[in-house]
């Protein structure tokens, strides 16, 4: 647990560094700058692009998650996995430029009535496609050599203080919004050449065909597991760009850019997640190789109570401050004050359940949590259909939300039936409890109107407010063991440097 509580710690301070350099991107400097159509092309763009990465990849990078505790071989350049990571993503980026290409009239009659913009830059989902893909196999890689954070720092941090660049350059009318879309690629693509010149600074970029060593029974479960996780990882993208895909053919790209600058603030609750995610996987993978049950239920518990402390001392200062948020951003973006609070609410139940998915995925009942995403598919589609027209971007979140419960339960009852994991303690509800009093009692406080600078203290106290009563409850009542740990840590320290 020290590997991943170091790496999950120097993650997030990345992650939430990359959340500040984003918050002054998305959250107010493009919603000011562009309009909600071409801030709404902008994210459609990125969703769709990620839906094709993860086809791309033809899912061998969840494979690489389970079995490469197979590979793994230095001496032997990992027995060529890298170079069939790269070999299969190739050709499957050449299938979806292929679909692309067939799919272009459908796409123009779909969407050319409400959303032409994204008609007109279509063929840009080729160039994003292929530099996410290649983004996530070397980052994929290099997490399996223990490595998390690499591609956390170039993806959340670096990646996003070079969209706000480009946005500065349309800022300051030196690039047309066409030009601009050619230096917002380049944002894609740096993080990638950054991240394969990582690998090979730490001289592990193996690209020689000749130490490539799959036995029979090893090529046939990679085949096998890759092809039910690219359902999964399919389905999972699906599910998260549905909303703004259905959006665009229904109400438009105006809506979508709402939605998409609200979905942002959203995001920000996940990122302890992500982070732990990343450097939980492999070692959960280790763990199943050496039937150690033991710590994947410690992994499990911890990482189901951590995350919801996580989650729930953002989502109370999200929810918080929304009104001073949107008190800044340009008039009509209001309208997704709901969107933020339901998919806060996804974000925070997906993160209440921990790594169940992680311990599915890499175990031998891994082929479940396909079936249950083929028919989350369903499921949000059938949910978006009924709720967008009637609701619009609000119903779209509302789907979110019944999707995210649906499958967290249904993977949490499985991983209770076949592994007798069950992760919650009386601490669990008892966090929720703390965060509903705590988001009460700083509600009672009116809010600040006037200046930016007002509005910005009132902000930080509020903030400042909620962590400390929060993070006082947790300490109190010893609800955490890890966080009142790390919370005398950071005192020891800072006691020290006064000393």
């Amino acid at each position: 647990m020290g590997i991943i509580k170091r790496q999950t710690i120097q993650s997030s301070i990345y992650s939430y560094a990359g959340v500040g350099v984003g918050f002054l991107t998305q959250g107010l400097f493009f919603p000011y700058l562009f309009s909600k159509e071409q801030v709404g092309l902008l994210s459609l763009l990125v969703s769709v692009s990620l839906v094709l990465a993860q086809a791309s990849n033809l899912g061998l990078n969840s494979a690489g998650g389970r079995y490469f505790p197979y590979f793994r071989n230095i001496d032997r350049q990992h027995n060529g996995y890298l170079f069939i990571a790269t070999l299969t993503t190739i050709l499957g980026c050449c299938l979806c430029a292929l679909v692309l290409w067939l799919a272009r009239p459908w796409v123009i009659e779909q969407y050319q009535a409400q959303s032409a913009l994204f008609v007109d830059y279509y063929y840009l989902l080729i160039p994003l496609m292929l530099f996410t893909v290649f983004f996530a196999v070397f980052d994929n890689y290099a997490r399996l050599l223990y490595d998390p954070v690499t591609g956390t720092l170039l993806q959340q941090l670096v990646q996003r203080v070079l969209i706000l660049l480009a946005g500065i350059l349309y800022w300051f009318g030196w690039v047309t919004f066409p030009q601009f879309l050619g230096v917002w690629l380049l944002a894609f693509l740096v993080p990638m050449i950054l991240m394969i010149y990582s690998v090979a600074q730490d001289e592990s970029l193996f690209l020689n065909r000749r130490f490539i060593a799959v036995g029979p029974e090893l090529r046939n479960n990679l085949i096998r597991y890759s092809a039910l996780t690219l359902t999964t990882a399919l389905s999972t993208q699906i599910i998260w760009t549905i909303d703004k895909a259905m959006l665009s053919t229904s109400k438009g790209l105006d809506d979508t850019g709402v939605y998409s600058t609200a979905s942002y603030f959203a995001s920000v609750i996940a990122l302890p997640a992500t982070a732990l995610y990343k450097v939980s996987g492999t070692l959960i993978a280790e763990s199943w190789k050496a039937n150690d049950m033991d710590n994947i239920m410690t992994i499990y518990r911890k990482s189901c109570l951590n995350q919801l402390i996580a989650g729930c001392l953002v989502f109370v200062g999200v929810a918080v401050n929304l009104p001073t948020v949107f008190a800044v951003l340009p008039a009509g973006y209001e309208a997704g004050y709901y969107v933020i609070l339901w998919l806060g609410l996804s974000k925070l139940i997906d993160m209440a359940t921990g790594v169940n998915g992680v311990i599915l995925g890499t175990s031998r009942y891994y082929a479940y949590d396909s079936i249950f995403f083929v028919l989350l598919i369903f499921v949000t589609i059938l949910a978006n259909k009924l709720l967008i027209p009637q609701y619009g971007m609000n119903g779209a979140a509302v789907g979110a939300v019944l999707a995210t419960f649906l499958y967290n339960f249904a993977r949490t009852v499985l991983v209770g039936i076949k592994f007798g994991l069950q992760p919650f303690t009386w601490r669990n509800p008892a966090v929720i409890a703390l965060a509903a009093l705590v988001w009460f009692l700083v509600e009672l406080v009116p809010h600040t109107t006037g200046s930016w600078l007002l509005l910005g203290i009132d902000v930080a106290v509020r903030s400042s407010a909620i962590t400390a009563l929060f993070l006082a409850g947790v300490y109190v009542f010893n609800l955490s063991p890890d966080a009142s740990e790390l919370m005398n840590s950071v005192w020891q320290r800072i006691k020290k440097l006064n000393a």
